[in-house]
């Protein structure tokens, strides 16, 4: 199939428009009176069917009908998948831990909120889902429709790396400076198993999995 050339110019706004569209809304600076999030199972459950899948299908249709065999290829489950999403898991969850030892000693006095683990089995399952959808949808957006707009519109490599970590990050402003950092450090883990593997699944699955471990654990 033949792929649409892109000006570097309109691979940029386009990329921008949907960042703008999908995530700018979200963001906000963390607030410092907040020291406990509750999960609420229907909030959680509305953000899935109406913000989390509505995305998800959009961007795959994009791709699709650019190029079907793109996202075949993307979505492709093999033993590497497996092994290095186990990898990226690992990867990232030890970046968690060692910016949290070492926030002991910078910040001291910064305690960042709570959130609570579900409540009842309903409540798991929804988490569970959301965890994954959630991780999807941003490994999606953030590695396979950005890395392939800025690739076909002749955007060097790492730029393109280095800008979807960024956009990420800032994603996770509300989180405060640690775990604005934690998502720029796992972010960087997501792009560099996602470009050696070319698999979505790797970063999704280990995403998916930290997502899980920070509700289980009310992190």
């Amino acid at each position: 199939m033949h792929v649409k050339k892109e000006t570097p110019i309109s691979a940029l706004v386009e990329a921008f428009l949907l960042y703008w569209a999908f995530f700018i809304p979200g963001i906000s600076l963390p607030h410092t009176a907040v020291t406990y999030i509750p999960f609420v199972t229907v909030q959680e459950l509305y953000r899935i069917v109406f913000y989390d899948v509505p995305v998800i299908t959009l961007l795959l249709y994009i791709l699709w009908r650019e190029d079907k065999s793109l996202v075949r290829s993307k979505f492709t489950v093999n033993r590497q998948s497996i092994y290095w999403s186990f990898i990226n898991f690992l990867l990232i969850l030890g970046s968690a831990l060692f910016i949290s030892a070492i926030a002991q000693y910078v910040l001291p006095a910064y305690k960042p909120p709570l959130i609570q683990a579900p409540q009842t089995p309903p409540a798991w399952i929804v988490m569970i889902i959301g965890s994954f959808a959630t991780a999807y949808l941003e490994e999606i957006f953030f590695r396979l429709y950005l890395l392939h707009r800025f690739d076909t519109a002749g955007i060097k490599s790492m730029a393109g790396n280095l800008l979807s970590i960024l956009l990420f990050s800032l994603c996770h402003l509300y989180e405060g400076p640690l775990g604005t950092l934690n998502a720029g450090l796992a972010s960087l883990c997501f792009t560099l198993i996602y470009r050696k593997t070319n698999s979505i699944h790797s970063p999704a699955w280990a995403h998916g999995l930290y997502n899980l471990l920070a509700f289980a654990c009310g992190i």
